[in-house]
């Protein structure tokens, strides 16, 4: 944990970071989430291959059971979490379906609809349209925890095959 803490504390202070987040998975201590917003995908691209240079970022792959480093493009109307004023103990949301859909921001309704909600940002992963991703912030675990639930519950998401993955800071 504390290499993991160390890289990020190296890679936010990169040309084009705008904003960094470190995440614990709630259900499981060993998977965390890095979040960050960067000005360019090239300049992200280039922190991303000092990084891999970097003794400190193979020490701690090497001993992490699995990795995975993707790059999201924002789409919509909100297209960053820069500014936003989160609670004290706040949740992230992480719902991914195996295809877009015509309306994602119709159908995430309920989101933005729910107790506690702060904010979200709809994502593709970068050289693949077809899959989406909801990136939403709560004030709370237990806010988040009742979205996470209600995810596979609504018909307008049964097609796209939701996941849903609860996070804290």
């Amino acid at each position: 944990m504390r290499l993991a803490r160390e890289l990020w504390e190296i890679l936010r202070r990169k040309k084009g970071c705008t904003l960094n987040r470190l995440y614990r998975c709630a259900d499981n201590d060993r998977l965390w989430l890095a979040y960050s917003e960067w000005n360019s995908l090239a300049e992200l691209a280039g922190a991303r291959r000092e990084a891999a240079r970097s003794p400190l970022n193979r020490r701690l792959h090497s001993m992490l059971q699995s990795s995975s480093e993707r790059a999201y493009e924002p789409f919509g109307a909100v297209r960053s979490a820069h500014g936003i004023n989160f609670a004290s103990a706040p949740a992230a949301l992480l719902i991914s379906f195996l295809e877009e859909m015509e309306d994602a921001e119709a159908a995430l309704g309920f989101v933005a609809q729910a107790p506690g909600y702060i904010s979200h940002i709809m994502l593709h992963e970068v050289g693949k349209a077809r899959g989406l991703l909801c990136f939403a912030h709560f004030d709370a675990r237990e806010n988040a925890e009742s979205v996470c639930r209600g995810v596979a519950q609504q018909a307008a998401l049964r097609d796209f095959g939701p996941a849903a993955e609860l996070f804290v800071v």
